[in-house]
């Protein structure tokens, strides 16, 4: 290198056994997140049974964790650009695996919900600090394909849900799936231990002594030679500013912060209103419960697959092209979806399709949000724009049953969920910048007119 540059080399180094250690416990920790967040999908129709909920007030359940999902993702963001990505991360898991695991040994529909709130406070934050940390972390010219790649253990979550309540729930009751939540406090150790601190945020808080002996972990992974850094190397001065929301809406990253946050709200509106009720749909029309697991797995699988491919596609091609075809493709398989009742092997292939265009557009839209806000606000932004989607979380159960209510059909409840997506795929077109393969610096650069 000319110069010796921490950004530079951190952007250009070859992806490495650091990455694969980074990869490894961020797909892990959203495994068990993912699991947490879609469990009340397997166990609905049971719950409504043993409470005699009716389908608006079942779809209120799933809100009370959507609405402390919103304000963990938002307050942990804003945590994390304080006092680092890791501890945040740290303490959102053990949250989330207390809280859900509690559920097993509750009776009272009461401190149901509140124990689903306080669970989603701390879902929220493996969401936000995961991408952070991939998007500071990943080569660049693979970023995309890192960050999507991370979340397919959001897809693993639910699927391992699915398959937990094929076998036991029959065998032991659908209260066995809850108490499979409490599995991750096994893993918090193994990610306090190994786990690394941004390098970014350690300079921009002036700490380089403890940055520079993560960048000693990189070079030892990556087999180079141990490099002079000093305070020089880092071409992200100390910055004492405190993050805020406002920032997100200086006059270069407004339009930005507002089309990102409606792209999740209305993708998000999607997918939980179609993962949440997909189990209980299908059962009115004669699938049986547990086969209608079966589709659920396959939906999610679906997204695990798409994930992985439309983060190369994004690598490749660039952000807005990549987007505006997978939700595109989203609208047009959810409709589908919708008319393909009488045959059970077209229904498991829409499942599929739906997922990898949905949920898997949903992994990828996460490069984006991660790598276009400056580092000292960027866990904030990350944040943010994840409670603006819960939003749509919490809008999509609630739409379902409200649907079901109405009487609407099979064929129309997924008609009027292809929506969202297109809206999507038309916001993503009013994007500023298409990255491929650039800096985080460089992209900050593009959109506040600053010199890279």
């Amino acid at each position: 290198m000319d110069k010796l540059s921490v950004t530079k080399f951190c952007d250009e180094l070859k992806f490495n056994g650091f990455h694969w250690t980074l990869l490894v416990l961020g797909v892990f920790a959203l495994v068990f997140d993912g699991y947490d967040s879609q469990i009340l999908a397997y166990v609905m129709p049971n719950v409504i049974k043993e409470w005699h909920l009716t389908p608006v007030t079942a779809g209120s359940v799933v809100s009370y964790g959507l609405f402390g999902l919103m304000i963990g993702t938002a307050g942990l963001g804003m945590l994390a650009d304080r006092i680092g990505r890791k501890i945040p991360l740290i303490l959102g898991l053990l949250m989330f695996s207390v809280f859900n695991g509690g559920l097993f040994w509750v009776h009272s529909f009461k401190t149901f919900c509140i124990l689903r709130f306080l669970a989603g406070l701390g879902m929220g934050g493996a969401l936000t600090l995961n991408i952070t940390l991939a998007s500071e972390f990943a080569p660049a010219r693979v970023r995309a394909r890192m960050v999507a790649t991370m979340f397919t253990g959001f897809m693993i979550g639910p699927a391992l849900a699915g398959v937990i309540s094929i076998l036991f729930i029959p065998l032991y009751g659908w209260r066995i799936v809850l108490f499979f939540a409490l599995l991750p406090l096994i893993f918090i150790p193994f990610l306090y231990y190994f786990l690394p601190e941004s390098v970014r945020f350690l300079a921009q808080k002036g700490r380089y002594d403890k940055a520079i002996s993560v960048l000693r972990r990189m070079e030892k992974a990556a087999h180079v030679s141990p490099q002079p850094w000093t305070e020089e190397s880092f071409a992200l001065p100390a910055i004492e500013r405190t993050a805020s929301v406002k920032q997100l809406f200086t006059s270069k990253l407004a339009v930005m912060t507002i089309l990102i946050w409606l792209v999740y709200f209305f993708n998000l509106l999607a997918i939980y209103g179609l993962t949440t009720w997909l189990p209980t749909l299908l059962t009115k029309t004669g699938i049986s419960l547990v086969k209608s697991y079966g589709y659920t797995v396959i939906d999610h699988f679906g997204g695990f697959l798409g994930a992985i491919f439309l983060g190369m596609i994004l690598d490749r091609f660039g952000r807005k092209w990549g987007l505006t075809s997978a939700y595109v493709l989203a609208a047009v398989v959810s409709w589908l979806f919708g008319r393909a009742t009488g045959s059970p092997v077209a229904l498991y292939l829409l499942s599929m399709a739906t997922g990898f265009f949905v949920i898997g557009g949903q992994s990828a839209q996460h490069a984006v949000t991660g790598e276009i806000y400056p580092t000292f606000v960027r866990s904030t932004g990350v944040g943010w724009a994840l409670t603006m989607g819960r939003f749509g979380a919490v809008c999509g159960p609630l739409l379902g049953g409200l649907l079901q209510s109405a009487g609407f059909s099979f064929s129309q409840f997924f008609a009027l969920l292809a929506i969202p997506p297109l809206l999507c795929a038309i916001l993503v077109l009013f994007y500023r910048v298409n990255v491929r393969g650039e800096a985080l610096e460089a992209v900050e650069a593009k959109l506040t007119g600053t010199v890279a």
